[in-house]
């Protein structure tokens, strides 16, 4: 019989918070691994041979920092290409090494649940794909993406006979997001291509090499958002534990400005203002923004839209005309012209409650699954499967019907009233579930990706670690394997 080791005796979510200082020899080992995984992207050979030597040394040395070097590595984050980097996934690793872990750690009755929870909302998954008529074998390439949040496992792994501190994981997952903002903005801002940040391309569709780099200074291109989503990690720490210095906010928002998506913008902007807890504060930062994003909105018009602000208010002309076909299509830069057709599939398919099947873009060739998409201005792409849409919301519906949707919402939910909230910063998971969910509109991380679940599930680790070091500090004999 073993004891609930997660049960906290204090709550310190709400513990005064200290300015951030990043230290040198910190931000110098982040630097080492996130310049080797960018010449990884730029195709250097001698990246391969440094990677390895650095985890390993990062892993004897400190365990912080390789559970975050990993979780980057395992997510690629716009440094490398995921497809060609590696014969394999590095995502396909954690989630091997998650599924050991289950089988060999001390669980108690909190973590049980937690996993009782998971293993239900697997197991209702696939029964949604038996649903389908597409080979289940090809489901599930697309469906183990839906297995990422298992990687909560993985910091228990890391950690099991390691003290853990979360301000200081959280420090040091400030500082490696501080770099790759350093990284973007240099990219964008300086080199005008991507180097420093590889896989960011978003129009010039060039991939830059050690040996061939496509850059135009003074071009300011708009760079592709996967590095910036580190920062759903930020949030939490920077309300409830960090006092951020000026330095590092003007770092944050110039990286957000070379980057100009809504979707992860709007998801680092709306998630801090409905955890500040403060109305009076909120209300402050509220106007704040509108009125940042009016002058923002003349600029952009004065300087031809390079900022998209007025591309972004330009789509909501069709609420003046919702009948307006041309209009309702641009809705989303173009999203609605993907998503409306499948979803008027799906409702004559009568599949609206359990979905498609999680269909394969590329492997999925079963001519029930491809349409006719009259609404594309390019007719030679008229011609599509209905696997994928740039809503990772829609997404879901697509997978698995509005029955895969409210399983997920209810699944995700429980984990936090039902396991975690009691525990000692509970909040940072449902901050990082909000912020994550907001990118998922713009087709970014959400819940159906390892990019995002990959965040999620560091996060709800890091929760159970905390709170295992709060009460191993009055139960000293509690071990964990």
């Amino acid at each position: 019989m073993t004891t609930d080791i997660y049960t906290p005796t204090v709550r310190n979510d709400h513990s005064e918070k200290e300015a951030l200082n990043l230290f040198p020899q910190e931000i110098f080992s982040a630097f080492i691994f996130l310049i080797t995984l960018s010449l990884l992207g730029l195709e250097f050979p001698v990246a391969y041979l440094l990677l390895p030597v650095i985890l390993f040394s990062t892993f004897l040395r400190n365990r912080y920092d390789f559970l975050i070097q990993f979780t980057i590595l395992c997510g690629s984050y716009g440094f490398f290409s995921e497809n060609d980097a590696f014969p394999f996934k590095w995502m396909d690793i954690a989630l091997l090494l998650s599924v050991i872990t289950v089988a060999i750690y001390r669980r108690d009755k909190t973590l049980n649940k937690l996993l009782l929870f998971t293993a239900g909302y697997f197991a209702l998954l696939f029964a949604l794909a038996l649903t389908s008529s597409e080979s289940i074998f090809i489901q599930i390439r697309r469906m183990r993406e839906y297995w990422g949040i298992i990687y909560f496992m993985f910091p228990l792994l890391i950690f099991s006979r390691e003290e853990f501190d979360i301000k200081v994981f959280y420090r040091k997952i400030l500082t490696y997001a501080c770099i790759i903002c350093g990284f973007y903005i240099i990219d964008g801002l300086i080199f005008g291509g991507n180097i420093l940040v590889p896989s960011t391309f978003a129009y010039s569709g060039y991939y830059s090499t050690y040996y061939k780099f496509y850059c135009y200074p003074g071009s300011f291109p708009r760079k592709y958002p996967p590095g910036l989503y580190l920062l759903a990690l930020c949030i939490f720490p920077l309300l409830k534990l960090y006092s951020i210095r000026l330095k590092h906010l003007v770092i944050f928002l110039l990286a957000l400005l070379s980057c100009r998506t809504f979707s992860i913008i709007g998801g680092l902007v709306l998630t801090p203002l409905l955890f500040t807890g403060n109305a009076i504060k909120t209300l402050k930062y509220i106007g704040l923004g509108i009125i940042l994003f009016i002058a923002g909105y003349q600029v952009d018009k004065v300087i031809g839209g390079q900022l998209r602000i007025a591309q972004l208010v330009e789509q909501f002309e069709v609420l003046k005309n919702p009948d307006d076909p041309e209009l309702l299509i641009k809705f989303g830069t173009g999203r609605m012209a993907q998503i409306l057709p499948k979803i008027d599939y799906m409702l004559s398919s009568g599949k609206q409650y359990t979905g498609f099947g999680f269909l394969h873009e590329e492997l999925t060739t079963n001519n029930n699954f491809v349409i006719t998409n009259e609404l594309y201005s390019d007719i030679t792409k008229s011609e599509e499967s209905v696997a994928r849409v740039e809503v990772t919301q829609i997404q879901t519906i697509l997978d698995a019907g509005l029955i895969g949707l409210l399983i997920q919402t209810l699944y995700y939910l429980a984990i936090y009233f039902w396991v975690l909230r009691p525990l000692p910063y509970s909040k940072s998971y449902l901050i990082v579930l909000v912020c994550i969910s907001f990118f998922g509109i713009g087709g970014f991380a959400g819940l159906i990706s390892h990019h995002g679940l990959l965040l999620l599930g560091l996060t709800t680790g890091t929760i159970l670690l905390a709170a295992k070091s709060e009460t191993a500090e009055t139960n000293p004999t509690s071990n964990s394997l």
